[in-house]
């Protein structure tokens, strides 16, 4: 039996539990096997297994901070979900990265049409010469540079070529892949079912948002002055952010939804409320209030302002990837916020199937 049967044996046996939604059948996919990791020894191993141990197995740094785009029209892990993506970070004066160019060549050719995508993301260094050179190799796939290392920053990378490989379901599957295995990699990946019940982001709707448009946009930086609650973890979790003041009344209202939406999505949703009041109003609101959902003060409105929000209440949902995949007033006839569109984003985020899946595998032994 060939290496790609038994990987697509090993995969078909991956069924989710039953407690969990469809889109964590990919995510729970068999432990990845120690020798599809880069085999380096040393320090490099070490600063591998170190990024490792934090990436691997949960959602890719955002697509955002690429540019110089090339030959592809995909800008999100969105854009590419369903697809197995070998990411090859590289240069153009990097021996090592050029000499893997035919291998590369061959795999594109041979994975493309099962559904492969190959990006290489140029290093922040001669990133202005990779589109001389992509021309005058005539490469077919798809490029962008990382001019600010901002990407490689989040990837911990040190030393290239570095290799990952991204899942159908859009996580972080195997970081710095061996080189030599990536091949019999890609055909285990490109075996394993296609997520074809994962959720999609919920649609932007035509509404008054009484704020700036940042739906499908990297979230403003999370700024708070004081916690006035344990400060939640929110690792693998969705975030609710409910920008709201205690003399609001939409505001007052809104807390009991609140509640029973972080009491019901509790395992996969943190519900923050950020008001901009001095401390001791927010606390003495808050005490001897029946609140289930964590609370913080920014009195400098920092990501309030960077949103641009101009009525409260005002909800933003952040995907585990840093990305708003909701905004509005909750109330908002157009479309209002329901534990419906709650769920089709956690269902949608890969981050929180990943963290399902280390959960359920840790609960297996």
């Amino acid at each position: 039996m060939t290496s790609r049967r038994i990987a697509a044996l090993i995969a078909s046996l991956a069924i989710a539990s039953p407690g969990l939604a469809q889109v964590d059948r990919a995510a729970e996919a068999p432990e990845i096997p120690a020798e599809w990791l880069d085999q380096s020894s040393g320090q490099v191993r070490e600063v591998q297994d170190e990024a490792r141990a934090r990436i691997q197995g949960k959602a890719p740094p955002t697509l955002e901070t690429l540019s110089g785009w090339m030959q592809t029209e995909a800008r999100s892990w969105e854009d590419l979900r369903g697809k197995v993506v070998l990411l090859d970070v590289w240069a153009t004066w990097c021996g090592p990265c050029v000499a893997g160019i035919p291998h590369l060549r061959e795999m594109q050719d041979r994975y493309s049409k099962e559904g492969l995508v190959i990006l290489g993301v140029h290093s922040s260094r001669g990133y202005e010469k990779m589109e001389a050179f992509v021309a005058k190799e005539e490469l077919p796939w798809a490029f962008a540079a990382d001019a600010d290392r901002a990407f490689s920053t989040e990837l911990g990378i040190r030393y290239i070529p570095s290799y990952f490989l991204i899942d159908r379901a859009g996580t972080l599957r195997v970081a710095y892949a061996n080189r030599e295995r990536l091949d019999e990699i890609v055909e285990a990946l490109l075996d394993e079912p296609a997520p074809a019940t994962l959720a999609s982001w919920p649609e932007p709707v035509q509404k008054k948002l009484y704020a700036s448009d940042v739906r499908g946009q990297p979230a403003p930086a999370f700024e708070v002055e004081q916690w006035l609650t344990p400060q939640p973890s929110t690792e693998g979790k969705v975030m609710l952010i409910d920008f709201w003041a205690t003399w609001c009344p939409p505001c007052r209202a809104l807390i009991p939804e609140l509640n029973e939406l972080q009491e019901r999505f509790h395992e996969d949703l943190v519900v923050i409320g950020v008001s901009d009041e001095p401390v001791e109003t927010v606390r003495g609101f808050l005490k001897d209030k029946e609140i289930k959902y964590s609370h913080a003060i920014d009195t400098k409105k920092r990501m309030n302002t960077a949103v641009g929000v101009q009525g409260i209440p005002h909800v933003l949902i952040v995907s585990t990837d840093g990305v708003v995949r909701w905004q509005g007033f909750p109330g908002s006839p157009e479309e209002p916020l329901t534990p419906a569109i709650i769920e089709q984003i956690i269902n949608a985020d890969p981050g929180v199937a990943a963290r399902r899946a280390t959960h359920a595998s840790a609960a297996g032994g």
